[in-house]
């Protein structure tokens, strides 16, 4: 009985530490029924983005969800031509200080009078950062780089994944969120739904990441 109480015991208190990210998908797409066992070539949505650090291994990360929906990553410009070209974007807000107790935003900074004393308080305990992920997918042939406005008429896939936290870098959520994204690829065409796709790291002080 003895051990059978630390066994429940300690699989509550896994439970109760466990991290999920919370994610918002919604998609719309006109993809044709033999879409996959195509060529897709990922590129960065800005010239900014292309140039970060973590770029590379974030990009591995979604070439890594196609290649499981059965396309194959090729290089834009490289000898085998792409069927497909998957614009890739994420961003990462600078975080909102919220009240830890009454979980809405609060001023950053305040006063209190202890012993005829006023010293300054931060009423905000912690912050919650806004992240978004999308991915767009063309079709090279009806699209004209120098034609922009082909883009929208090429476009067979547009996917958008938002999730909200206290981690504050995209590095350690942006796998869970390509994640959610690509749980049920490509989706129902303009469905919006809620994911929670557990994810193992200590970054942020909830369980939403």
């Amino acid at each position: 009985m003895a051990r059978f109480l630390v066994v429940l015991i300690a699989s509550l208190l896994a439970a109760a530490c466990a991290t999920s990210v919370r994610t918002n998908v919604a998609v719309t797409h006109a993809f044709p029924p033999a879409g996959a066992a195509k060529a897709v070539a990922i590129i960065p949505y800005t010239n900014t983005l292309g140039a970060r650090q973590d770029y590379q291994d974030s990009a591995s990360k979604l070439a890594a969800q196609l290649r499981s929906q059965g396309y194959t990553i090729v290089a834009r410009d490289g000898p085998a031509q792409p069927d497909y070209l998957a614009f890739f974007l994420y961003t990462i807000d600078g975080g909102t200080p919220v009240n830890q107790l009454e979980g809405r935003p609060s001023p950053r900074t305040g006063s209190i009078i202890t012993y005829g004393l006023r010293t300054q308080f931060s009423a905000a305990t912690r912050r919650i950062y806004m992240r978004s992920v999308t991915v767009d997918i063309v079709d090279r042939a009806r699209f004209n780089p120098n034609a922009p406005a082909t883009y929208l008429d090429a476009r067979v896939y547009s996917g958008s994944a938002t999730s909200d936290g206290a981690c504050s870098a995209m590095a350690p959520v942006i796998d869970p969120m390509l994640t959610a994204l690509f749980s049920d690829f490509p989706g129902q065409n303009g469905r919006l739904q809620r994911v929670d796709v557990p994810a193992d790291f200590t970054c942020g002080l909830d369980r939403f990441g």
